[in-house]
């Protein structure tokens, strides 16, 4: 099938609804009126049901219990204009002290590692980029000392 078709979406009828209901579909026919909802395409559809797909749409598409999506008619979407925002504040010397403490207390579980396995959270300059850095290094953590363990090393280290 071309791109085009691939790109197709059907979704039940009043009938293909009914039938489902009264169970008077079976089979991979009843299979592909199940998976048919009006959010999958073709192509997805054909990696469910496999090499029949095409051929079950149609049957069902002929009997009328689904039928091709119309997407609707929209009108452009209009955004407003929004003002250049400021750039990001430098928060570092906030958080330096942070980040002295975490090498501290990284350095017996990560020796001489440490600074490597926190390149990151020492490259941060906000809170949010370092608060992220060390919940990849709680996870990393959390490997040998489990959650908990992790979150004690950690305590009190969130910016």
């Amino acid at each position: 099938m071309d791109d085009q078709a691939s790109k197709r979406i059907f979704v039940k009828t009043e009938a293909g609804r009914a039938a489902l209901a009264d169970r008077s579909s079976a089979g991979r026919a009843r299979t592909a009126l199940i998976l048919v909802n009006g959010q999958d395409t073709m192509q997805a559809l054909r990696a469910k049901l496999g090499p029949d797909a095409d051929d079950l749409i149609r049957e069902l598409h002929r009997r009328g219990l689904v039928e091709l999506l119309r997407p609707a008619i929209q009108a452009p979407v209009l955004r407003p204009v929004q003002a250049p925002s400021a750039p990001p504040r430098d928060e570092s010397d906030r958080l330096e002290p942070l980040k002295r403490e975490a090498i501290a207390r990284l350095g017996p579980h990560f020796g001489p590692d440490a600074p490597i396995v926190a390149a990151a959270l020492m490259a941060a300059t906000q809170t949010a980029a370092y608060n992220a850095a060390l919940g990849t290094i709680e996870a990393r953590l959390a490997l040998y000392l489990g959650k908990t363990g992790a979150a004690q090393v950690l305590a009190g280290l969130r910016g």
